[in-house]
């Protein structure tokens, strides 16, 4: 078993590193877990031209810089998953994949993962013709035909990055209510390769060995509509199934906090888009893992 940490932080995303970085120029004790790349999701977005500070830049940028800030302080980090965190006295036990971390706080900053359509031929088509993120994958759709599904900003922005590539996007919602920023929909619907339809679900992903057609169901008429690739943003959950053992989390999973980030269980700490938050941005990320790190320190 690795020495005692006086925190461990679970997830390398925009709270995680923004946490990471005040642990280290604190000169805590700390250890970082990410299951998959530093960054979180921000990495699959485009464009990101709403956080203070920066005029412009993609999600992959912004990661890289705010992994470059903790690089001087040797943060040990451990690329794999959390499996359960374990409240033991007054420390905890995080066991994961691949071994086992005590601490005496632990900080959740895990995000969410994308929700799916659970439509026919949407597992098999996966990775082939199927994707969640088009920054990631839209250059294998140049010139290509493709279909975007959700109503929310995601969806509107990655339509506009895809008809930069793609010779047409179809973008569908099933109902005529955009969740999305009115600046995006506009945007969208002054697009001459990018087709908005409303009132419009998938019912199935076609195809043999890729997918060929999506069946679309409008209102009550349904249709065949052949595309080499589809995108889904239709929101979230949160990865927090580490903690159902806990009893922190809502009925959605979302984790519980206090004014304090602090969960039910003491030292238990949740900060960014796993927490049950009303607003879902870089930047309230940012923000909840300062305030919970601080906190965290002035308790050590």
């Amino acid at each position: 078993m690795n020495p005692m940490y006086d925190c461990v932080i679970i997830g390398a995303g925009p709270a995680g590193l923004s946490s990471a970085l005040y642990f280290g120029r604190a000169k805590v004790n700390v250890a970082l877990i990410e299951k998959s790349a530093p960054g979180g999701k921000v990495i699959t977005t485009s464009v990101v031209e709403n956080y203070p500070g920066v005029l412009k830049t993609t999600g992959a940028d912004l990661a890289l810089v705010m992994l470059q800030q903790i690089k001087e302080f040797k943060i040990p980090t451990y690329y794999t998953e959390v499996l359960e965190v374990i409240k033991n006295d007054d420390y905890f036990i995080v066991k994961t994949a691949s071994e086992e971390l005590t601490a005496k706080f632990v900080l959740s900053a895990t995000g969410t993962i994308n929700r799916t359509l659970n439509v026919p031929g949407e597992m098999k088509f996966m990775s082939r013709g199927i994707s969640y993120c088009a920054i990631c994958d839209g250059k294998l759709y140049e010139n290509k035909e493709v279909l975007v599904i959700g109503g929310g900003n995601s969806a509107f922005e990655e339509s506009l990055y895809l008809a930069k590539l793609c010779k047409k996007v179809t973008l569908i919602h099933r109902t005529d209510q955009y969740r999305a920023q009115s600046i995006l929909v506009e945007k969208v619907k002054n697009t001459p390769n990018i087709e908005l339809i409303p009132h419009t679900t998938v019912t199935s992903f076609n195809g043999t060995n890729r997918l060929e057609s999506v069946n679309l169901k409008t209102n009550e008429e349904t249709r065949e509509l052949k595309v080499d690739g589809a995108f889904i943003y239709i929101g979230y959950l949160p990865a927090t199934a580490f903690l159902k053992d806990l009893n922190v989390l809502n009925e959605a999973g979302f984790i519980e906090v206090d004014g304090n980030y602090q969960t039910k269980v003491e030292g238990l700490y949740g900060v960014g888009d796993c927490i049950n938050h009303p607003v879902k941005q870089i930047a309230t990320a940012v923000g909840d893992a300062v305030c919970a790190t601080n906190i965290i320190i002035k308790k050590l």
